[in-house]
């Protein structure tokens, strides 16, 4: 049975955590402090995270060891191995599910600059002031938008998600500097798994794209992120699912179809073994109070 995501180490303490963690809500944004996991652990989890510092400083690792500021945007892809040592920072952050979206491109579309870090460059961004007070005015509507919970707020949460992922597009741009190709083999499973999860998908055809043994990628992809390698082709399928259920009226065969699976009761097996519900009654519980 896949593993529920760890919490990050960041910790987004809120009435909603819950909710955002088990995909009923897409987006969730607020103010955070960066708190120590004991020893050397690390988190993992499925979705994506950018933070804002704003005040103190936080060691990190995350391909690598690295020191977060006050200033600093620091992105976190899905799938990618981190945790915090010394810390009193704090400041604004946003974590998303890669289907929050909708249907604005691929996953590479989607997660923008993050996939960048995947692909090897450094994930701390260190943007001017006036990008700095943008990007804090987008977290700050954003967090208020999630926690008012009202008829269109799931649209306008989008909106404001966006403007926050073109803000971090211009500075990435503006930088144009990447460490040296550093991408290991997780990383490049998980993003071979994000580009190819609708298609017929396997350990071994992902090992074959990798040119490694299926045995090599699965230990390496289990020890790092703590998650197999079909756990991730799920996960990446349930959050198109999860997509097309709040935002589509198509039925639950087609979108069984869509998301690869050609046995529509295998689909809701499987939907019903990750999120405790079947589709049809987490669309009912995801749509409630929707206009």
């Amino acid at each position: 049975m896949p593993s529920e995501p760890q919490p990050p180490s960041w910790g987004p303490d809120s009435s909603s955590r819950l909710d955002f963690e088990k995909g009923r809500l897409p987006i969730w944004a607020g103010r955070l402090q960066v708190h120590p996991r004991g020893g050397r652990a690390t988190a993992v989890h499925a979705y994506a995270v950018v933070m804002l510092v704003t005040r103190g400083e936080s060691k990190m690792r995350h391909a690598g060891d690295l020191v977060v500021r006050a200033g600093d945007v620091h992105l976190i892809p899905p799938g990618d191995a981190h945790g915090a040592g010394a810390s009193n920072a704090e400041g604004w952050g946003v974590a998303f599910h890669p289907d929050a979206l909708g249907e604005d491109g691929g996953a590479a579309n989607r997660l923008g600059p993050l996939l960048r870090v995947r692909k090897g460059c450094h994930p701390v961004l260190r943007p001017t002031l006036p990008q700095r007070r943008r990007l804090a005015r987008w977290m700050r509507l954003l967090s208020e938008e999630v926690a008012r919970n009202e008829p269109g707020g799931e649209e306008a949460a989008r909106s404001l998600l966006r403007l926050v992922l073109i803000e971090l597009e211009r500075m990435t741009a503006q930088t144009g500097t990447s460490e040296p190709p550093s991408l290991g083999l997780s990383r490049k499973a998980l993003t071979y798994i994000e580009t190819h999860c609708l298609e017929p998908l396997s350990l071994a055809q992902v090992a074959k794209a990798l040119g490694r043994s299926s045995a090599h990628v699965a230990g390496v992809v289990r020890q790092e992120t703590g998650r197999t390698v079909g756990e991730w082709i799920l996960e990446c399928r349930m959050a198109e699912a999860r997509r097309r259920l709040r935002g589509t009226d198509e039925r639950v065969d087609i979108i069984a179809e869509r998301v690869g699976y050609a046995d529509v009761t295998h689909f809701i097996r499987q939907f019903r073994r990750v999120h405790g519900v079947t589709p049809a009654a987490w669309r009912r519980k995801a749509t409630a109070g929707a206009p």
